[in-house]
């Protein structure tokens, strides 16, 4: 087996890999205590398995193992992933406290990032006063980092092939820039994973049925979170990075201006950042009487065009310092815009 016939092969199959993997774990879901609901503040009328995370973490390393090993920390990836996918699965299961899922990913986060692990050591130019290095904080920004995109992409599971959809727009811009870049391992592994999403993004947002056929469930979340987390991070930094780190934000900004203006309206309104609700972008477009494929395929849509405009500025040369107030000018219009519609549609 050559260098030129190994990608395909582990493309086709982490791809087989999963469609196997949905079908048997949307079997044994019963057995294994993970289906949800109905019930609360949930959409959906039967019992669905929350198995997609699983099978995506399933399918995805096997190839990974077999035809990729050349990538930085792999093992150190692999484990983080597998911790987070445990811990999703068990929530999914049990139902953990709030505060034991929050430390659990703090424990995750330090475990990545912590003795030479993955971190944020530069922001750049970031306020236009020269390259801003992070000396001793930057293993706490980077947990810090680590923690938000991965609630960011939970919020954003909010409707169906919402969370799978983001990831798939911002990790094939991201697959680009490193290729474009002479990242080709990061280039390499990010194809992986989307080849794995796809399939679970078919039968959860509704392609082929009225309803879903599984749900992401929190160990999805937190592995497609993670995952992006950790690419985000790594292709900004190093040597020859991919992007810079303010195009980053702009690469996941969806998920994240949408976690920062909930944060923002729920200490308004006196709740706790971390109290759920029903106020999130896709809530909104709900309540504009848009469907829910309508609605997954709108927020895709601003995360392209998002990332897209990043990306463009900075290759035009516009300073990163006026990239970030751009971003904090996005975030300002979204919570002044969402803070007035929900006031008086309360």
């Amino acid at each position: 087996m050559n260098a030129f016939t190994q990608p395909p092969l582990a493309l086709l199959l982490a791809f087989t890999a999963t469609w196997g993997w949905l079908w048997l774990l949307h079997r044994w879901a019963p057995f294994l205590r993970l289906l949800d609901r109905p019930g609360g503040r949930k959409q959906h009328a039967q019992p669905t398995p929350m198995v997609g995370g699983i099978a995506m973490f399933l399918a995805f390393w096997p190839a990974m193992l077999l035809f990729e090993r050349t990538m930085e920390h792999l093992e150190r990836f692999f484990l983080v992933t597998l911790l987070v996918v445990c811990i999703g699965t068990w929530d999914d299961a049990m139902k953990l406290r709030v505060r034991y899922r929050f430390g659990a990913e703090l424990a995750m986060g330090l475990f990545m990032s912590a003795g030479g692990g993955v971190t944020v050591v530069t922001l750049g130019d970031l306020v236009g006063m020269g390259e801003l290095l992070l000396g001793w904080f930057a293993v706490p920004f980077s947990v810090i980092c680590f923690i938000g995109v991965i609630n960011a992409l939970n919020m954003a599971d909010g409707v169906d092939g919402l969370a799978a959809g983001t990831t798939l727009v911002s990790a094939s811009l991201m697959m680009l820039l490193a290729w474009w870049n002479q990242r080709t391992s990061e280039a390499w592994t990010l194809g992986l994973f989307l080849t794995v999403i796809i399939p679970f993004f078919c039968v959860n947002a509704r392609m082929f049925r009225k309803t879903a056929w599984v749900f992401l469930g929190d160990a999805g979340s937190l592995f497609l979170g993670t995952t992006l987390a950790w690419f985000t991070m790594t292709l900004s930094q190093g040597e020859h990075p991919a992007f810079k780190p303010v195009v980053a934000l702009w690469l996941v900004a969806v998920p994240l201006i949408e976690m920062f203006s909930s944060f923002l309206r729920r200490i308004l309104a006196g709740r706790s950042p971390f109290s759920p609700d029903r106020h999130h972008a896709h809530h909104l477009l709900r309540q504009l009487q848009f469907s829910d494929g309508a609605v997954t395929a709108i927020l895709m849509g601003a995360t392209l065009i998002f990332a897209l405009i990043g990306i463009t500025l900075e290759r035009l040369g516009v300073a990163e310092v006026h990239l970030f107030i751009g971003l904090l000018v996005l975030y300002a219009l979204y919570c002044a815009i969402t803070i007035h519609f929900w006031k008086h549609h309360a």
